[in-house]
């Protein structure tokens, strides 16, 4: 997969386009990549996304940008995954967000990126003031020569699924209903890093991952998957402070079954599957020892069944 840096010099004639900023891509981004996929190998023309960064509202009103549920690393990994053959990275700027949605179509939809036809959902807004909609650019893309497609939006327990709605549930912990609507379990990307060894002490060594990812699940215990290069690894993962040996700072701690390798300083990826619990201060180490076997038991017995099929 190719990553194309701004909207300038182009390698392809014609292409199939989907756009949006896609973090997470959730079912609603998947069922976009998919259109587009299909249609590009219809027409033997490049399947392309057109995405935007930084986050527009990190330029527009950084005190409501909201942190990302994927990194750029993992977002482009992920895209290639679905097929993808390139990606087109638009520096968002002031002064690109003063580009009018009419201008945007004819000058970058139709002129540089000479799109044959584009997928977008039904809910896009484009353009300087967010003003342009689909019925425009349905409208425009008549006389500018290209169809557009549009997905409707891909509902979930009554609501429509979006990032937004996902990041919030994720960071109340709920990670089995963020994974409803992301298709995967959310994970996060990070490295392993020194910690205190205090798990270790315990009987339980613990990973500790210095996570790239900005959207964290709540405080709290749950059962997990590390990948530490290519295999996958059944864990237990805590999130928090460590309430019991007195308030310390924020920290992703793993302790990994059956494994006894050194992995500091290698990278990982860590897919949250349920929550087992919330965060608790113990009143002494031996309490808290045998809440942590029975929070790997219960780990394991999670894993095991998703291991199984059940």
């Amino acid at each position: 997969m190719e990553v194309i840096r701004h909207l300038d010099k182009l390698p392809f004639p014609r292409s199939v386009v989907t756009m949006g900023n896609f973090d997470g891509i959730h079912l609603g981004h998947q069922a976009l990549l998919r259109n587009a996929v299909a249609d590009a190998r219809k027409s033997g023309c490049p399947a392309v996304v057109l995405t935007f960064e930084p986050h527009p509202l990190k330029v527009l009103a950084p005190h409501r940008a909201p942190k990302l549920l994927l990194t750029h690393k993992d977002k482009m990994r992920l895209l290639q995954s679905f097929g993808v053959d390139a990606v087109v990275i638009q520096n968002f700027d002031v002064e690109f967000s003063r580009i009018e949605a009419e201008t945007f179509a004819a000058d970058f939809l139709a002129g540089r990126l000479k799109v044959q036809k584009l997928w977008v959902g039904r809910d896009l807004r484009f353009g300087r003031g967010r003003r342009g909609r689909v019925d425009d650019l349905i409208r425009w893309g008549e006389r500018l020569g290209f169809e557009v497609g549009v997905v409707e939006p891909i509902m979930w327990k009554g609501s429509r699924i979006s990032s937004s709605r996902i990041r919030r549930l994720i960071e109340e912990g709920e990670v089995e209903e963020a994974k409803e609507m992301l298709g995967r379990y959310h994970f996060i990307s990070g490295r392993v890093v020194g910690g205190n060894r205090r798990g270790r002490d315990l009987g339980f060594p613990t990973a500790n991952v210095a996570s790239r990812t900005e959207v964290l699940p709540a405080d709290g215990v749950y059962a997990t998957l590390i990948r530490v290069e290519e295999r996958e690894w059944p864990s237990v993962t805590s999130i928090g402070t460590n309430p019991t040996f007195g308030a310390g700072p924020r920290t992703v701690e793993c302790f990994i079954f059956d494994f006894d390798r050194d992995i500091y300083e290698e990278p990982v990826t860590l897919s949250f599957v349920k929550r087992i619990r919330e965060e608790r201060k113990f009143d002494n180490v031996e309490d808290l020892i045998r809440q942590m076997e029975t929070d790997v038991e219960r780990a394991r017995a999670i894993l095991n069944c998703i291991a199984a099929g059940d």
